[in-house]
């Protein structure tokens, strides 16, 4: 018996390592050693910022660390990131001093790491390039496999599958705060995090607009009781092993797979919102992928943006959010009768604007996916679960879009600000950039005292 007890028994991660993970993960039988954390970072045309990332990683509390770096590019990628792949593979090995390649289809090498070893997996050389369309869901998938490969033969103590980018700066209390956390029943873990803003003016605006955004939108989802109510930021992610076998890992996508991803982990398990030293990301301009941090700030400094042309989501949108979660809740609560909650909604109220509701909610499909689950529903729990289960993460961004689309246009930064009830900036009438972001990011640490995700609700709804 090791240091970590024995191997873990598990039987959706022992079928999801026989039937779903890559086949790099069987590189993890030739693994040296066991490990008290694991750290999986996906690396595409990185330059310095990759080996400033990996230089911040701390030694955890409980002993050596394996960090899994998956350099990876597909045949039509452009030169320069090619380039700049080769450059890191070369730092890489350089650096470590001694390395030893590892039985695998693709090229995984052993290296030496100051606080345990590394791992690198190459999927950025011919014959042994990604997919086309495929990009950094893949390259977290082949990491986070192989880190589970090692958990499952009981050589990793942490019980979280630890998660990055390579444009972070990580705390020094790192893998200290999910240490502790309690296992039974949690899914995911959520760092909190902070961007790190350039000097030039155009771009520290457009960081600062864009965290807002990203805050804007979590707050107003807590506000409205949404389970969904949290960052989904691959670059700050710690998953539960038996969570991450049972929705299948990480989807092979080139964007959005930590939207994805979390969408599903939060239908398993609750999602943990932590509050302690925050995550360092870079604001910089991107087009790694065609979605995410990277390309809304070179989207925002194209168009020169200024304050006054920002805009955010209406803040009606998420009453109107609101009003149909409670709706749900109210027909799990009275055993299905959906019409009879439906007629509590406003209906003479020009303001509040129902009939925008009702509208958006019958092109998505609503109300038919509703009516099914309830014949399929044995009591309030199950229900509501059921409910949240189909209208998820995605479903809310898109009613978030339709309603947007159908007369609830987004509104001046400033309006927004003052009109929606969960920035708790209300007072005031003129925003500076900077006293808002600390203050949204403040707002949103304080949700970390209740975990997201569908447990929680469907918790809530046996107590009412």
């Amino acid at each position: 018996m090791t240091l970590y007890d024995r191997r873990v028994k598990d039987k959706a991660v022992s079928k999801y390592l026989a039937r779903h993970a890559e086949p790099e993960s069987r590189a993890a039988d030739a693994v040296k050693g066991e490990f008290a954390h694991a750290l999986i970072v996906p690396a595409y045309g990185e330059g310095q910022s990759l080996f400033d990332a990996l230089g911040s990683v701390p030694r955890g509390p409980a002993g050596d660390t394996l960090l899994v770096v998956v350099l990876n590019a597909r045949a039509d990628s452009p030169p320069d990131k090619h380039e700049a792949n080769a450059k890191a593979r070369e730092r890489l090995l350089g650096a470590a001093g001694e390395s030893r390649a590892l039985p695998a289809e693709h090229p995984v090498s052993e290296l030496a790491f100051p606080n345990g070893r590394m791992v690198l997996v190459d999927r950025a050389v011919p014959g042994h390039f990604l997919p086309e369309r495929q990009g950094v869901g893949l390259a977290r998938k082949i990491g986070n496999d192989l880190v589970l490969r090692l958990h499952a033969d009981g050589r990793l103590a942490s019980p979280w599958l630890h998660n990055t980018d390579a444009d972070v700066v990580l705390p020094n209390d790192y893998f200290d705060q999910t240490q502790s956390l309690p296992s039974d029943g949690n899914a995911a873990a959520l760092y909190f995090f902070e961007h790190r803003f350039s000097e030039d003016e155009s771009l520290g605006l457009a960081a600062r607009l864009y965290e807002i955004s990203l805050r804007y939108y979590t707050l107003g989802l807590a506000w409205s009781g949404s389970p969904y109510a949290y960052q989904a930021m691959g670059s700050c992610l710690a998953v539960r092993p038996g969570a991450y076998a049972r929705v299948h890992g990480f989807p092979e996508r080139n964007a959005t797979e930590d939207f994805y991803i979390l969408n599903k982990l939060a239908k398993v398990g609750s999602i943990l919102r932590l509050a302690g030293t925050p995550v360092l990301l870079e604001g910089r301009l991107s087009d790694r992928v065609p979605i995410g941090t990277g390309k809304a700030l070179s989207k925002l400094v194209a168009s020169r943006r200024s304050l006054a042309g920002f805009r955010l989501y209406h803040p009606l949108a998420f009453a109107l959010l609101s009003a149909w979660l409670r709706v749900l809740a109210s027909t799990a609560r009275s055993g299905g009768r959906l019409e009879l909650a439906l007629d509590q909604l406003p209906k003479d109220n020009p303001f509040f604007r129902s009939d925008l509701l009702i509208g958006a909610l019958e092109k998505m499909g609503a109300f038919p996916a509703i009516r099914d689950t309830i014949e399929r529903s044995s009591d309030p729990g199950s229900m509501l679960r059921a409910f949240h289960t189909w209208f998820d993460a995605f479903r809310t961004l898109k009613l978030i879009h339709a309603l947007r689309d159908a007369g609830l246009p987004s509104l001046p930064y400033d309006q927004a600000l003052a009109e929606a009830p969960f920035t708790g900036l209300a007072a005031a009438t003129e925003y500076d950039v900077e006293p808002v972001r600390r203050a949204l990011a403040e707002k949103e640490r304080a949700l970390a005292e209740a975990p997201a995700g569908l447990p929680a609700v469907a918790a809530a709804a046996a107590d009412a």
